[in-house]
């Protein structure tokens, strides 16, 4: 898996020295919806032409809350998006994959993680729509949604710490995957 996460970021990093910079043609982003939960993000985004950009976010939660609460995860989402004025202004739609190794316990209000402890990884894609708004020159506000497909591979433990393997399992996910309030700033 860490192997995946390299991979997209050596292509994001081919890609993004490979353009030259110019107005509005890069920007980087943090979601306000995962600072809320504590989660560590950073988004970059590089348009390719009039419509159509390239999009990177990684997401990472180290933190544990207490008591075998936690919520830690790293997350990787590329995706690509279609313009439909153009890029950086008014609606997309976009096409995303999703990557993460996550281990989650006590912390949301669903029965079965609250009372267990989820270890894992994920793999999965979905299609995105969003809308941004040009708040100045190097500026902007996006609000996004995306719905899609995760395949979840796991290892359930009780809840308390150093609680024995319960059973090691898998399911599929069918749902939103990613809900955004972003803030944008470009680079020039």
């Amino acid at each position: 898996m860490r192997h995946s996460y390299l991979l997209i970021i050596a292509i994001m990093l081919t890609v993004i020295s490979s353009r030259t910079a110019s107005a509005q043609s890069i920007a980087v982003k943090s979601n306000i919806l995962y600072d809320l939960t504590g989660t560590l993000n950073l988004g970059g985004e590089i348009r390719c032409d009039d419509t159509h950009s390239f999009c990177l976010s990684v997401n990472y939660n180290p933190w544990n809350l207490g008591e075998n609460k936690k919520m830690k995860h790293i997350l990787v989402q590329p995706e690509y998006r279609w313009w439909l004025n153009e890029t950086f202004i008014g609606s997309f739609f976009g096409v995303q994959a999703h990557f993460a190794q996550y281990n989650f316990s006590g912390t949301t209000p669903f029965t079965t993680v609250k009372n267990n402890r989820y270890q894992g990884n994920l793999i999965g894609c979905g299609v995105t729509y969003g809308h941004q708004w040009l708040l100045s020159t190097f500026w902007s506000l996006e609000a996004s949604i995306s719905v899609g497909y995760a395949h979840l591979t796991y290892d359930k433990y009780g809840p308390a710490k150093g609680d024995a393997l319960i059973k090691q399992s898998h399911s599929n996910y069918f749902g939103p995957t990613q809900i955004g309030i972003s803030f944008i700033y470009f680079i020039q």
